[in-house]
């Protein structure tokens, strides 16, 4: 895929035939309703952080509440389009970069702020604002347990994981449609469809596109088993069809009309990057030290057109050295016997705790106290009004139009 490198920005970003706006904008309003109404079968008086969900509604569904049952038997199926050969391919492909990994899930989950719907509902639940490390924590349990080998068969444990954040995005749905205030400054459905297929795009094609930004060259069955692995991810994890992209071409299509949808650069953009280099070398323990490397190692993945910055990324010797050890490492896996394997039982014990985590499934959300909101509400009231202006001209009707 030769335009896997080339960035994609507010500059250059377009919707498709595909992926018209029509689509996001009515895809802005959908939630996920097999989840939500077998959340909304367990009758939570308020949001409950505890992870036993699945287990809460499976029991529902064998008392034979039909929301239940409906979720529960929709969970277990499996798409025609599965291939279990790729998709183990896929598997063993993330296994073999772990350490690049955490820099690519690092770079995007704060690049992915700049989708700033997104944004107001993290901070809104204090996951990427009082406390980054609890969600970057969990979300690399999360990509363990889907790694491990035979991890998305039904029942197993990065399956289960799975359904249990889908479960969890569900509950935060309907406890944030019930939280003063939070409706009357947001437009459209917290966790919507839109938000989804953004998040599952970092961890499928911005992935790809961060390593090979960083000098990783892959084969193009391995770009595909990739692709596919995370399709089948956003298929458990109740991503409407419509963007569940069929190949990595088509994902890369989807994301373009995403940022031209929803991506907020400009003022909002400059202060992004700064937060994200500051807060990730103090995730790494030397502000003064790493924050110049995070500064460069952002603006190289995204590009300065992302954040809305006029500036080119400084030479950092350390960014250099990571990206010729890492074109260096792809190579060895492709072209020498062995190396594949030995990298990926490598990644397999590098995901060990993380797993063991995911299996815990201590999953939940970390509410701010007043006074962390207080510090981050400012940065974020003129954000929330340029989203509603943005989208000041949708309304009930026009939502409900047919195409």
């Amino acid at each position: 895929m030769k335009s896997l490198p080339r960035l994609i920005d507010a500059s250059n970003a377009a919707y498709s035939d595909r992926y018209p706006k029509r689509l996001l904008d009515e895809l802005m309003f959908a939630g996920d309703p097999l989840a939500d109404a077998a959340v909304a079968a367990l009758n939570e008086r308020a949001y409950q952080r505890t992870g036993a969900k699945l287990e809460a509604v499976r029991a529902l569904a064998a008392e034979g509440e039909p929301a239940a049952r409906a979720f529960v038997e929709a969970a277990s199926e499996t798409p025609a389009w599965l291939d279990e050969r790729l998709l183990a391919h896929g598997q063993k492909l993330t296994l073999g970069f772990v350490a690049l990994s955490r820099l690519s899930l690092l770079h995007s989950l704060f690049a992915g702020g700049l989708f700033a719907r997104a944004t107001l509902v993290t901070r809104a639940t204090g996951r990427l604002g009082a406390d980054p490390s609890t969600r970057i924590r969990e979300t690399g349990a999360f990509i363990g347990a889907i790694m491990q080998p035979g991890g998305m068969a039904p029942g197993a444990v990065g399956h289960e994981t799975t359904l249990r954040v889908r479960l969890l995005h569900s509950s935060i749905r309907a406890w944030l449609k019930r939280t003063p205030g939070f409706s009357e400054g947001f437009v459209g459905e917290p966790i919507d469809q839109t938000m989804l297929a953004m998040t599952l795009s970092l961890f499928s094609y911005l992935y790809l596109r961060t390593f090979a930004r960083l000098g990783v060259v892959f084969g193009d069955r391995d770009l595909a088993a990739h692709h596919h692995l995370w399709r089948y991810v956003g298929h458990v994890l109740g991503v409407d069809s419509r963007l569940l992209a069929p190949t990595l071409d088509a994902e890369r299509e989807l994301w373009s009309a995403l940022v031209a949808h929803q991506a907020f650069p400009g003022p909002w953009g400059r202060a992004l990057l700064g937060e994200s280099a500051r807060t990730a070398a103090r995730l790494a323990g030397n502000v003064r030290e790493l924050k110049p490397f995070f500064r460069a190692l952002f603006l190289q993945m995204s590009g300065p057109g992302w954040f809305g910055v006029d500036e080119r990324a400084q030479f950092d010797h350390r960014l250099a050295a990571l990206r010729v050890g890492a074109g260096f490492k792809s190579l060895q896996r492709r072209f020498v016997p062995g190396v594949a394997d030995t990298m990926a039982e490598r990644g397999l014990r590098a995901f060990a705790h993380a797993v063991d985590l995911a299996r815990a499934h201590d999953y939940g959300v970390r509410i701010e106290t007043p006074e962390e909101h207080a510090r981050s509400a400012a940065a974020l009231e003129a954000v929330a009004a340029e989203v509603r202006a943005r989208f000041a001209d949708l309304s009930p009707r026009k939502r409900d139009d047919p195409f």
